[in-house]
């Protein structure tokens, strides 16, 4: 993409459509190893509470465990991928998946920090869901992109998102909010196990990518509101492209 500006809430869709038409084929690669345990789960949940089964319910919570762990990895290939995509940078999945695995401890913790304090700040009370959900959004862009311990990944984020809530909320809660609503209202229209299953692998699939693409770009956006990053990046380039650089 390599247009490096402060951008307006539509402009950062705009450009996340933009990212995700363009490769669409990396894009679902990658969501569909997260999809498909939470898909199973389902399946096999709904199938569970039809049929009173306790032993079925049991294998559904193993496999949601098991997209609990591949989750934090296809979270971070994503990002790996949105940020090369606005980056101007080649697009991969194997890329993207070797920056996620490149900090894997980093990347799982960080993530579990995240997601365990939204569900104990939404079970205490929602507010504190919000907040974490606000401070911690770019977590595995402070992980994958930066570099960061765990410790520093979650101090960095929170600084990213000071004075930034309403935009958070806005552009990657609009999008959960959506996605949470579509798959709630899929339980209660169809009664086949297979299908709600089928749909909820479809709209996770496709879903997926476009927020980690929005939340990607809002990271950058910031970045260069509060830092200046796309003249760090303009700088950059021109020092790369001098004919003045110090021989090694």
């Amino acid at each position: 993409m390599s247009d490096f500006r402060p951008r307006s809430g539509s402009e950062i869709l705009d450009a996340a459509f933009e990212i995700y038409r363009r490769h669409f084929t990396v894009f679902i690669a990658i969501s569909v190893f997260a999809a498909i345990p939470w898909a199973i789960a389902s399946y096999v949940s709904e199938t569970a509470v039809l049929s009173q089964q306790p032993a079925e319910l049991a294998s559904s919570l193993l496999i949601t465990l098991l997209g609990f762990v591949v989750a934090p990895f296809t979270e971070g290939a994503m990002t790996a991928a949105a940020s090369a995509a606005y980056l101007g940078s080649s697009v991969d999945f194997g890329r993207s998946f070797r920056a996620a695995f490149a900090r894997p401890g980093r990347l799982f913790f960080a993530m579990c920090v995240k997601w365990i304090a939204m569900a104990f700040g939404l079970l205490l009370f929602l507010v504190p869901g919000f907040i974490v959900f606000k401070r911690y959004f770019a977590l595995p862009m402070t992980v994958v992109l930066e570099d960061n311990t765990v410790g520093d990944a979650i101090s960095r984020s929170r600084a990213l998102s000071n004075g930034n809530g309403s935009r958070i909320f806005a552009l990657i809660g609009g999008v959960f909010l959506f996605t949470t609503l579509v798959s709630w209202s899929l339980g209660r229209t169809f009664t086949s196990p297979i299908l709600i299953a089928s749909l909820r692998l479809f709209l996770g699939t496709v879903i997926s990518p476009f927020s980690t693409i929005v939340a990607t770009i809002l990271y950058y956006d910031i970045r260069i509101r509060k830092e200046g990053y796309d003249i760090e990046l303009m700088t950059q380039a021109l020092n790369a492209a001098s004919p003045l650089q110090p021989v090694p």
